[in-house]
């Protein structure tokens, strides 16, 4: 049995427990027993709980940022406001949704101090806006003048971004609450698509 199957194991049945339970409440020694390894093997990938769960969440906003990586179809003579709009008539949030909740759990878990300086930059490498086709219409529609340069273009992702992100951790999280709390009528896709084409678009 090669390493390289093995840690993936751990990663794939912890990922499984940590969205069904919550880091603090998910076991190494269930993740061990998942795994089909004992936990002697699994403190020799990790030596800690943390450390596990922060490699998880590099991995899931990893596979965020695949799904985002949409195709919105011809750009030919698209300005970067166009492309934007595209975009967010592509993004199906429903298919990353265990991811996005996962995500929420990890914001909450990790308030304070990270696991350790090396695990803290590779997540931080793993945010680089580059790497996120959205980051890149914004910087095209702020240099061509279809979207507003009143504010930077790391401002508007940042901002965009951030509350996409929030928003829709709240309605996973919340999905079966919404319904009572004067909220059943409500498209908030379609609403946050609305106001933030609208106030992003150069007029």
């Amino acid at each position: 049995m090669d390493m390289q199957t093995t840690r993936q194991r751990i990663l794939v049945e912890a990922e499984k427990q940590f969205i069904a339970l919550g880091i603090a409440n998910a076991q190494m020694k269930d993740i061990a027993s998942a795994a089909n390894i004992n936990r002697r093997t699994l403190y020799r990938y990790f030596p800690t709980k943390d450390e596990l769960a922060f490699e998880i969440e590099i991995l899931v906003m990893k596979q965020i940022q695949d799904y985002l990586t949409l195709d919105i179809g011809d750009t030919t003579g698209k300005t970067g406001f166009e492309k934007v709009k595209a975009y967010f008539f592509q993004v199906d949030l429903d298919k990353v949704k265990e991811q996005i909740k996962f995500t929420a759990e990890f914001d909450r878990y990790f308030q304070d101090n990270y696991p350790n300086p090396e695990l803290e930059q590779s997540f931080i490498e793993a945010l680089n806006p580059d790497r996120d086709p959205l980051f890149h219409y914004i910087r095209e529609g702020v240099t061509d003048g279809s979207i507003r340069n009143d504010l930077t273009v790391e401002e508007l992702y940042h901002f965009i971004s951030h509350s996409f992100l929030s928003l829709f951790q709240r309605l996973i999280l919340r999905e079966n609450h919404l319904k009572h709390e004067y909220c059943d009528n409500i498209d908030f896709h379609k609403t946050f698509r609305n106001v933030v084409l609208s106030g992003i678009k150069r007029t």
